[in-house]
């Protein structure tokens, strides 16, 4: 009745009639290009069909259905596109392929207009037609929405469906759809991680039940993961991924309620009657949004990942089983195998990894000068290097002790600071290396991953400062008091170290030379041993405002901005901190400081 109604309101019966009685003004009855000729509302698209030369295809015998814009919708598009009337008939490639997807090569009645479903018209791609409050809404390939305002206008040769928008075809694959969407950006993360843009960018077409970001955030949790580890395994990720891939476009009105939906991954999830899909873990879904188009496929939106059966997740494998199914960790796998530290890394645990890349190892082999597979036949040295990147307990980023001490299975220490919201190690060597993703959990501990090998301290406080040329007089001193082999020995010892400009300020103040200074071996010995602190105290451990009791029997103080005052209420500033070495720390001073007279 609608329909008939419309048909009536427009007078559609009385211009078919007119039209067949004059013979559409050319003596025969109408065809579809007859019928836009002859009514005004079509001036622009008869003018259009005749620029792109498709006044004698659609001439002919079809039988065709054409979904017609008005001119009103012409002029809507014209400044949708910023082109004039005239740019626009110019472009005979862009208007042909515009005009021929507003032709079906079938005669399709308004009543027959498969609801929902994929439709293709002459130039290729799909639209789709929606019954919306009595009105018939078609959704183009760039989900832009056309009302269609009148049916079934007879022709010899089809049908003229009126639409208010000049349709357009997809221009967008589906990761480029996915990219436009913010409520994507981790979905396409994870695309782009797991080298699986090529694939979803090609031919197709492919379904996309596309997981939005909070349905990202909700698995992460429940994987026990964070994003960075996610994306950083690959193989999980790509399983996951094309799990939620059809090897077709399937539209809403497509979708086999009930049945198994077979996934690219090779295993089916279920979809029921309120649209809930099932995954293989009999995990609840809900498709909250459907039949987004585009050049190759469809997008459907979901509020929670979906998981295949088989899927090993991070929690239930060892460090070594995680490790072995990520490439950019093999050397590292071939490193543990070689010092034969699997099953140390597979036991219960739990275990905290701190995991190197293999760029991270390229690396190190240039920075020792050595081939990867001298370091593999080097087992003392390889079980050092890898116990020192693993902790007897698990450390979460969250709980990292910023700023202090830190002690792996291999002794000694490193630390970790945060800078601008990452993570960066600092090794026994004082080298820096960033931690990458972080907190992948597994069955007996957690691995982080870094960029950069971590090594173990090798040179005493001395021998620190012997390689420092700003502590050339210190060293001079500490060797004239005969102290090396003291601030030699295990410790740990926390030296705070006058530069050489200090230690020209003090002999200007004392009014002597530097060789009389260090002539003076009880003056030298009691302002060296004032620079000492017994134990290894990281600037995150100093306590501030309190007395610190040197080596040489008085204290000095530290303040908030890492001030110190000595017993002669002179000041000094620490002005580096956290030099580590194998049996202690050194902090850096501008000022030579002293204990009581």
């Amino acid at each position: 009745m609608q329909l008939l109604n419309w048909l009536k309101s427009w007078g559609a019966f009385a211009l078919l009639a007119g039209l067949v009685a004059c013979g559409g003004g050319s003596g025969s009855s109408p065809n579809v290009v007859d019928l836009t000729r002859s009514d005004a509302r079509f001036s622009v698209l008869a003018e259009a069909v005749a620029a792109a030369d498709l006044g004698a295809t659609l001439s002919g015998p079809g039988p065709f259905t054409v979904l017609a814009p008005t001119d009103a919708a012409f002029a809507a598009l014209l400044a949708e596109l910023n082109l004039s009337k005239a740019q626009l008939l110019a472009d005979k490639a862009l208007l042909r392929a515009v005009l021929q997807y507003h032709v079906l090569g079938s005669q399709v009645a308004a009543s027959q207009v498969p609801l929902g479903k994929a439709i293709t018209p002459l130039a290729g791609g799909i639209f789709k037609i929606d019954a919306n409050a009595g009105a018939l809404v078609v959704t183009d390939g760039r989900n832009r929405k056309a009302t269609v305002t009148q049916t079934d206008l007879v022709a010899t040769n089809g049908l003229l469906h009126v639409v208010d928008k000049v349709l357009l075809p997809a221009n967008l694959n589906l990761v480029q759809t996915a990219q436009a969407v913010p409520a994507f950006s981790t979905l396409v993360e994870a695309v782009v991680a797991a080298n699986l843009q090529g694939t979803l960018a090609g031919t197709g077409p492919f379904t996309v039940f596309a997981p939005t970001n909070a349905a990202f955030a909700a698995a992460l949790s429940e994987l026990g993961v964070s994003k960075a580890a996610l994306l950083a395994d690959t193989a999980l990720l790509s399983k996951i991924l094309t799990y939620h891939v059809l090897p077709s476009r399937v539209l809403k009105a497509e979708v086999p309620v009930g049945a198994a939906i077979t996934t690219v991954e090779g295993q089916s999830f279920s979809v029921d009657a309120s649209l809930a899909i099932t995954d293989r873990l009999g995990r609840k879904a809900q498709i909250t949004g459907t039949d987004v188009l585009a050049s190759n496929g469809v997008v459907h939106t979901i509020d929670k990942v979906l998981l295949p059966s088989d899927v090993t997740l991070p929690g239930q494998r060892t460090l070594v089983q995680q490790l072995q199914g990520m490439p950019q960790f093999s050397v590292l796998v071939e490193a543990v195998l070689a010092a034969n530290l699997q099953d140390a890394l597979s036991g219960a645990g739990p275990l905290t990894v701190f995991a190197p890349t293999n760029a991270a190892f390229t690396a190190l082999l240039a920075e020792l000068g050595v081939t990867k597979d001298q370091l593999l036949a080097n087992k003392p040295l390889l079980t050092a290097v890898l116990q020192y990147h693993v902790l007897g307990s698990q450390v979460l980023s969250g709980q990292v002790p910023v700023g202090k001490a830190i002690t792996p299975l291999a002794g000694g220490i490193f630390k970790i600071d945060a800078n601008a919201g990452a993570l960066v190690v600092t090794d026994g060597r004082n080298r820096r290396a960033n931690i990458g993703f972080t907190d992948l959990r597994v069955k007996n501990g957690v691995i982080h991953a870094l960029d950069k090998v971590l090594l173990p301290a090798n040179q005493t406080v001395v021998q620190t400062a012997v390689a420092l040329p700003q502590f050339s007089i210190l060293v001079e001193a500490v060797v004239a008091a005969g102290l090396q082999d003291a601030l030699s020995a295990p410790g740990p010892l926390t030296v705070f170290a006058p530069t050489n400009d200090a230690f020209a300020a003090l002999l200007a103040e004392l009014g002597v030379t530097k060789e009389a200074l260090l002539a003076n071996k009880s003056l030298l010995t009691q302002v060296l041993t004032y620079h000492v602190v017994s134990g290894r105290v990281l600037k995150a451990d100093v306590p501030l405002n309190t007395p610190i009791a040197t080596l040489q029997g008085d204290t000095f103080t530290v303040n908030s901005s890492l001030a110190l005052t000595d017993q002669r209420n002179r000041r000094a500033n620490l002005t580096a901190t956290d030099v580590l070495a194998s049996n202690g720390v050194i902090h850096v001073l501008d000022k030579v400081i002293l204990p009581r007279p």
